[in-house]
C-alpha cells in the first residue's frame, strides 16, 4: 500500500458516494467504494486508514457493523447519517464510532472532520501514548506513571487499551464486556467490569474518587479523556 491515506466510503447512494470519492482523490486521499455492508466486508482484510459509513444501508445498520469493524485491526469510522437525535448520535458514539456527519452536509466540513480524525488515530495507533502523566508502551504493555511503572494485570491492560484506542468516546458498559471479556470467551459477571475500572483508577488516578482519565458517564457507561 502506498503512502497514500485509504479512506473506504461505504454509501448506497452511488451518486454521493463517487461524489464523495471525486472530493476525497482531489484531496490526496485514495478512495474505495461499497455500497452495501456485504460489499464493505471484503475491504475489512485491507489496511484502511478510516471508514466513512452510512447509517441506512440495504441491508442493515452501519451500527451493527461496527462491532465486526472494530473486533480487526482498530481503525476510525466517521458515520453518515439523517439522523441527528441525540438519541442516535449517542448509538453511534457509543458502537465505537469517532464522529458524525448529519446529511445533508458540506463537502468542506466533511473534509476537515477526515482531517481531524485521521490527525486524533495517528496518536492513538502509535506505540506509544502519553498524556496527563502516564505512557503506555502498547508493545510491551507497560504504563509508566510519575515515572514509575506501574503493575497492570490482563483484564486492566485490556480495559485500559480499550479506552486508549477510543479516547473521546462514550463506551456502554455493554460494548466493553463484548469487546474485553466475549471476545476472549471468558464469562465474567457485569461487577467484574465495576471491580476492574475501580482498580485501573487506582492505579492510574491521583484522586480515583475524582477520576480525570476514566469518566463515568451515569447511566450509559465511561470515557476516557486525557486529562
Amino acid at each position: 500500500m502506498d503512502s497514500k491515506k485509504h479512506i473506504l466510503i461505504v454509501e448506497d447512494d452511488r451518486a454521493m458516494n463517487d461524489g464523495i470519492a471525486f472530493a476525497l482523490n482531489r484531496e490526496g486521499y485514495f478512495t474505495h467504494s461499497a455500497y452495501s455492508l456485504k460489499e464493505a466486508e471484503k475491504f475489512l482484510k485491507q489496511k484502511m486508514n478510516l471508514i466513512l459509513l452510512d447509517i441506512n444501508l440495504p441491508d442493515g445498520d452501519g451500527r451493527d457493523f461496527l462491532k465486526d469493524i472494530l473486533a480487526g485491526q482498530p481503525v476510525p469510522v466517521l458515520l453518515l447519517t439523517a439522523r441527528d437525535s441525540e438519541e442516535d448520535m449517542l448509538r453511534g458514539y457509543s458502537a465505537g464510532c469517532d464522529d458524525y456527519v448529519t446529511k445533508p452536509f458540506s463537502m468542506s466540513v466533511l473534509i476537515m472532520k477526515i482531517g481531524a480524525v485521521l490527525k486524533r488515530s495517528e496518536g492513538s495507533s502509535r506505540q506509544m501514548y502519553a498524556a496527563g502523566g502516564l505512557i503506555y508502551d502498547f508493545e510491551n504493555k507497560a504504563l509508566i506513571r510519575s515515572g514509575a511503572e506501574v503493575s497492570l494485570t490482563a483484564l486492566e491492560i485490556s480495559l485500559l487499551e480499550t479506552f486508549l484506542y477510543h479516547r473521546g468516546i462514550v463506551l456502554t458498559r455493554e460494548i466493553l464486556l463484548d469487546k474485553i471479556w466475549d471476545a476472549k470467551e471468558r464469562y465474567v459477571e457485569d461487577r467484574t467490569l465495576n471491580v476492574t475500572v475501580r482498580r485501573l483508577r487506582k492505579k492510574i488516578e491521583d484522586n480515583p474518587e475524582e477520576p480525570k482519565h476514566i469518566k463515568t458517564v451515569f447511566g450509559i457507561g465511561y470515557k476516557w479523556e486525557d486529562g
